[in-house]
């Protein structure tokens, strides 16, 4: 977002969707209150693919700020966008559209848009995750900012699991056709802040490749309500997830901080396998499994993502079981 003036929160909200017709909710706010009430008017233009734009549509922005007195009192500027055959983002097809955009206040242009947005179907049914109508499990490798290589993430297939990745990186992953789960960190081990990390997964939410954002186990339940509750109106499609101690039964879970997540991230030790109890996971919130690795995160531990699988197949297995009553969500490798 370029501003003329202050920089103002922006958010894409994601409406009824489908393979003819997608709708989404543009929403600038400006907490200057007083004066003119806001106006929002603009443009998406696309898809396009890397370089390549083949057959490019033009989808104008109707401000629906009056129709939202609300929103209007709250100093905030509506507009929406109808696409017809919309073009959706995944990683084998990584379309976007750029948003141009402008905010006035009477006549006073306070703030202008130009980025790139990625239309995507994200979410959970029952135990899963899909995307674009189908089942999706994603293996992902913890990666550092400075080893982010789209290219060879791209050819294996791999998400990255990436610590407060930075808006530059989450451009490249877009453009590239890489998925990011972003892994919310405290700065200098302090106690999480609810409204900035509530900002900070709220601006990974405008990035069609970062589909998980997770809470690390380090927050306490109290922090961990408080920053899931923050960022739900503003998350859109993207996924939030809770980071908890995999080697402890699914109890020391609270009960309420399960079910406002999209999904439970169970961290596991080096050559670690899960409690026993989590076998008997009653929750419809689906379980994604991490394990950590014995050297620094890179594209070469994709592959501990099937040794993963395969360890925890097995340990499905034990115990005299035929198989679990629910299927792992996807597999994460984490350094250690």
């Amino acid at each position: 977002m370029t501003p003329s003036g202050p920089s103002l929160p922006l958010a894409i909200l994601a409406g009824r969707a489908d393979d003819m017709r997608a709708e989404i909710m543009v929403r600038i706010s400006d907490c200057r209150m007083g004066g003119d009430p806001l106006h929002l008017t603009g443009t998406l233009v696309g898809p396009r693919r890397g370089r390549d734009m083949t057959l490019p549509t033009t989808v104008k922005l109707v401000d629906v700020t009056a129709d939202h007195p609300a929103a209007g009192a709250a100093g905030q500027a509506l507009a929406r966008a109808v696409f017809t055959e919309p073009a959706y983002w995944t990683p084998e097809l990584p379309n976007l559209y750029r948003l141009q955009a402008e905010v006035q206040r009477g006549d006073q242009t306070v703030a202008v848009v130009d980025r790139m947005v990625g239309l995507r179907r994200l979410g959970v049914r029952g135990r899963s995750l899909w995307l674009e109508g189908r089942r999706w499990v994603p293996r992902g490798v913890t990666i550092s900012p400075m080893g982010f290589e789209p290219t060879s993430l791209r050819s294996l297939s791999a998400a990255a699991v990436i610590d407060d990745p930075s808006d530059a990186i989450c451009e490249a992953a877009d453009q590239a056709g890489v998925a990011i789960i972003a892994v919310l960190r405290s700065v200098d081990d302090q106690p999480f802040d609810r409204d900035t990390a509530a900002r900070r997964i709220a601006g990974w939410a405008l990035r069609p490749s970062v589909v998980l954002a997770v809470v690390p186990r380090t927050a306490n339940a109290e922090e961990s309500m408080a920053i899931v509750a923050g960022v739900r109106p503003l998350k859109g499609t993207m996924l939030v997830g809770l980071e908890v101690d995999g080697t402890q039964p699914p109890d020391a879970v609270p009960a309420l901080v399960a079910d406002a997540v999209d999904c439970i991230v169970v961290d596991l030790p080096l050559d670690g396998l899960p409690h026993h109890g989590w076998r008997l996971w009653k929750a419809n919130t689906p379980l994604v499994a991490q394990r950590a690795v014995a050297t620094g995160g890179s594209v070469e531990h994709r592959q501990d993502c099937d040794r993963l699988q395969a360890a925890l197949a097995a340990w499905g297995l034990a115990e005299g079981a035929t198989q679990l009553p629910w299927d792992w969500a996807g597999y994460l490798s984490a350094a250690w």
